[in-house]
């Protein structure tokens, strides 16, 4: 990474589409390093998101864990949350 650079992630909202984030995001963590992936939390210095995508990057920054982790606690969110 060149100094002064900056890794931003932003993540959209909108229930599945929130999954489907999750999804592509394990896919970009691995293919960093696919022995042992980064959290994004460690891997970007910034991360937004909107709606559900908001829910996602305080599961992944406030609480600090893994994409698969994370993924496993988005789809056990009950139905009605994104009613």
């Amino acid at each position: 990474m060149v100094a002064g650079e900056l890794r931003l992630l932003s993540l959209d909202g909108g229930a599945v589409r929130g999954l489907s984030s999750l999804m592509i995001l394990r896919r970009l963590m691995t293919a960093f390093d696919p022995d042992t992936p980064p959290r994004p939390c460690d891997y970007f210095d910034m991360i937004g998101g909107t709606s559900t995508g908001a829910l996602i990057v305080i599961m992944l920054c406030r609480l600090r864990i893994a994409v698969n982790e994370c993924i496993d606690a988005y789809t056990s969110l009950p139905d009605n949350t994104f009613e």
